[in-house]
């Protein structure tokens, strides 16, 4: 749960600074955002590169090299004195996508199946949740205090030192069930899971899903440029959503035995793009609030579901199935990051073309889950205690 949390925080950070990190680069809000493309292509990267690196060394050992990675990450990103040097350090930030996809893959190591769904539920509450519910103060309160770059030293940097001696010290050195022994091939993985339609459907979806996890990037920059509230307003409204997202979470962990992990993201994609459409088109700032909560609540709920019905496709290789699908992840987050930033520079900051963008990317997830994904845990029945 820490290291979710952690994972999140300079992607919230960012969200959270963007005006003012852009006017101390001297670039434009969309080029600034441009920071999250770079460190979410090295994570594509790894994804992919994971594949085969899940399968041949210890999760551990993997973990807290990304955890070591993001650490070195932040504090250069401290240092650096312009935006290149911002993008170059934001390439070790990508590169602690090794820690988060461990993560998941060790909740599978672990966990049998009855309790895996409350774990990604927690996990992801720490993660998308959390972070976002406390981040946003924390970056408003020590902004105004020193600066941006002080959000970096005084918290992103120390908690990372933190995280990566708790698991070194906590984590055990191998899983429930001896992952050094009897190493499947890597064509095996790969083929396993590239031949099977609901794997490929899982896919998709959570590239959709992710390219519609975009919203918050641009959101307080919306109110604060559109609606002119202030930073330490937005940062409010951040908090709020986030926690409804924390919410979501939760509730999607613990509903995944009872509804399905299925039905549980067809339900969420469904409602999170509605709702995600609607917080720039309503007239006033309190209804587009009420629309962004409603949109992080089914976000929470679409992010656990889906995750759950990842690690369920082809369990044994479900590190590499893990680490193809965050590379998925990334395919989403960074052509959404791309695209919006063009869309933003060309059509003068126009949020409603590229919120209406992803809306229809989370239906269009759930549609692709509903007619191609299946879950094969549905007539398993597992006690929802």
């Amino acid at each position: 749960m820490l290291t979710s949390f952690l994972l999140i925080t300079f992607t919230v950070f960012l969200n959270s600074d963007l005006v003012d990190i852009a006017s101390t680069l001297k670039v434009s809000v969309g080029t600034a955002s441009q920071i999250l493309t770079v460190s979410s292509l090295l994570s594509l990267i790894m994804g992919v590169v994971m594949g085969f690196l899940a399968v041949r060394f210890k999760h551990r050992s993997l973990f807290l090299l990304g955890l070591a990675f993001f650490a070195f990450g932040a504090l250069g990103c401290f240092f650096a004195p312009n935006f290149a040097s911002m993008l170059f350090f934001s390439i070790f930030l990508g590169l602690g996508i090794v820690a988060s996809i461990m993560v998941y893959a060790m909740i599978g190591d672990f966990l049998p199946l009855q309790k895996r769904g409350i774990a990604v539920g927690l996990a992801t509450a720490s993660g998308v949740g959390l972070t976002s519910l406390v981040m946003p103060q924390v970056t408003s309160v020590i902004t105004n205090a020193a600066g941006w770059r002080a959000v970096l030293l005084w918290f992103i940097f120390p908690l990372s030192l933190v995280t990566l001696l708790l698991g070194f010290f906590l984590l055990p050195s191998k899983p429930r069930q001896d992952q050094t022994a009897n190493k499947p091939q890597y064509t095996m993985a790969f083929k396993q899971i590239l031949t099977n339609k609901s794997a490929i459907a899982c896919l998709v979806g959570t590239a959709l899903v992710f390219f519609c996890a975009v919203v918050p990037v641009y959101a307080v920059t919306f109110y604060r440029l559109h609606l002119q509230e202030s930073l330490s307003t937005a940062t409010i409204f951040y908090s709020i959503a986030s926690a409804m997202l924390l919410f979501g979470s939760v509730v999607g962990g613990r509903l995944i035995n009872r509804i399905g992990r299925k039905r549980l993201a067809v339900v969420g994609g469904v409602f999170e793009g509605i709702f995600s459409v609607l917080m720039v088109f309503v007239p006033n700032v309190w209804a587009s609030l009420v629309m962004w909560m409603g949109s992080s609540a089914f976000a929470g709920v679409i992010i656990a579901a889906l995750l759950g019905l990842v690690l369920e496709q082809v369990p044994s290789f479900r590190g590499t199935m893990v680490s193809i699908n965050a590379s998925f992840h990334f395919v989403g987050y960074i052509l959404a990051l791309t695209i919006s930033g063009l869309l933003l520079n060309v059509y003068a900051n126009n949020f409603q073309i590229i919120y209406t963008m992803f809306g229809g990317a989370a239906i269009s997830s759930a549609a692709v889950l509903f007619l191609f994904a299946k879950d094969p845990c549905i007539n398993q029945a597992p006690s929802p205690t």
